[in-house]
């Protein structure tokens, strides 16, 4: 007897188990949804850093057109001082030049001359300048301050003296032309004050009253002049 269990195949039943429907596609929109966040933020703080860097941009225009305005106002400023400097050293160069002129007619330039009166021995009644009266008038003696051109040199001045009524006065010792001579030695460099030789007497009154006049010269050139008033 043939056992019936014999030659009878058995098959499993393999049939496959049904996937969880819609699980990837979550998966997926959720992926998306965070790259579109992430895209979005990135977009956002673009946006801000875009905004920044514009904000940044206009402010450093301002800052460049303020420090532009300040060149050329500075750059203003320069010219006008350059012109100004070339205009001083140009006047320099003439003064200079007429200063070797000077030095080469004029051995000395009179600044003042003034007049004082004086009695015998020099010293001065009156202050230089001041009134002078004719009651008490002795020596009437000039001053002058004067800047030294040919410095070291000596130098010989000749000095007229007008009377009242505007006669040159002159003594048995003058020289042609002239009142007396003085002499400088030696001319000093700047400025400076020197008393010349006074013309008169010692007896009060010397001088009447009336307007008086001195001169100073030198190789026929009048350096200074000088017209007081006696009382």
């Amino acid at each position: 007897m043939e056992n019936d269990n014999e030659n009878i195949e058995y098959t499993a039943d393999l049939e496959p188990k049904p996937k969880r429907k819609g699980s990837g596609a979550k998966i997926l929109t959720a992926l998306l949804a965070l790259l579109l966040a992430g895209s979005l933020a990135g977009l956002y703080f673009l946006s801000q850093d875009s905004g920044n860097a514009k904000a940044g941009l206009k402010d450093a225009n301002g800052q460049i057109k303020a420090m532009q305005k300040e060149i050329n106002s500075l750059k203003t400023q320069l010219d006008s001082t350059s012109r100004n400097l070339n205009k001083e050293m140009g006047y320099h160069i003439r003064l200079q030049q007429e200063n070797d002129t000077l030095k080469q007619l004029f051995p000395i330039y009179i600044s003042t001359l003034e007049v004082a009166n004086a009695d015998g021995r020099g010293n001065s009644v009156s202050a230089y300048g001041k009134d002078i009266s004719a009651s008490s008038s002795m020596y009437l003696m000039p001053r002058i301050t004067y800047w030294g051109f040919r410095v070291g040199e000596k130098l010989e001045l000749m000095v007229r003296l007008y009377d009242h009524e505007g006669k040159l006065v002159t003594g048995s010792t003058s020289p042609k032309g002239y009142s007396y001579s003085c002499k400088i030695d030696p001319i000093l460099p700047s400025e400076n004050t020197m008393s010349l030789s006074g013309w008169g007497g010692s007896d009060r009154g010397h001088f009447r009253p009336g307007t008086y006049r001195y001169e100073v010269w030198y190789n026929d050139m009048c350096l200074k002049q000088c017209v007081f008033t006696l009382k």
